[in-house]
């Protein structure tokens, strides 16, 4: 298990306990949201969500994830009742080091920032941000972040530090090969 355990939250993956159902979200909420799995087997990917949903949604309901399938090995996964944006970055680190699973799926995540995010300082407000792992990876607690105006940031879990990183960034930002609003005209399985 690569994933930092700082991050983990009670029992950790393997705690399905939930909040009332009474208080779980049923209006969908326009957002931008979305995270891009590659390299992947369906089990797997529903291993690696549920193990998420597990550890996040036992108080309250932080994330409540779609999955839909793109091609053979690839997916797309959107929040339809929006997720905060410290979450989404939790989430993309998860997919890239899930607990318990022996993977390394390609993932990278897409959202527009907004005043109030975790992490996020003024000059990265009200940007559209692609948020991913490096490809060489020893620390395991931090996502990276690259904005649509090539700045990158390092986004640390370990603190509310938001490091502007050196010059030209590990990846520049690119959209996601498919857009949100298409997504939910395609039928998915959502995750609780």
């Amino acid at each position: 298990m690569k994933f930092a355990p700082s991050l983990f939250k009670n029992d950790g993956a393997k705690n399905t306990s939930r909040p009332l159902s009474g208080s779980k979200p049923n209006q969908e909420i326009t957002n931008d949201k979305q995270v891009i799995v590659g390299k992947i087997s369906y089990e797997d990917v529903k291993n690696a969500i549920t193990g998420f949903c597990n550890m996040y949604n036992q108080k309250d309901w932080a994330a409540l994830p779609r999955l839909i399938k793109l091609a053979e090995g690839q997916f797309a996964i959107t929040f339809p009742y929006d997720v905060e944006f410290r979450i989404l970055c939790f989430f993309v680190n998860y997919l890239a080091y899930p607990e318990d699973l022996n993977i390394n799926p390609e993932v990278t995540g897409w959202t527009t920032t907004s005043p109030g995010d975790y992490w996020i300082k003024s000059g990265a407000v009200s940007k559209k941000a692609m948020l991913f792992l490096p490809k060489i990876d020893t620390e395991y607690d931090f996502v990276l972040m690259t904005t649509e105006d090539n700045i990158g940031y390092k986004l640390s879990f370990a603190s509310r530090a938001q490091k502007q990183l050196p010059a030209l960034p590990e990846r520049n930002y690119t959209t996601p090969k498919v857009n949100v609003n298409e997504l939910s005209s395609i039928e998915g399985e959502d995750f609780s």
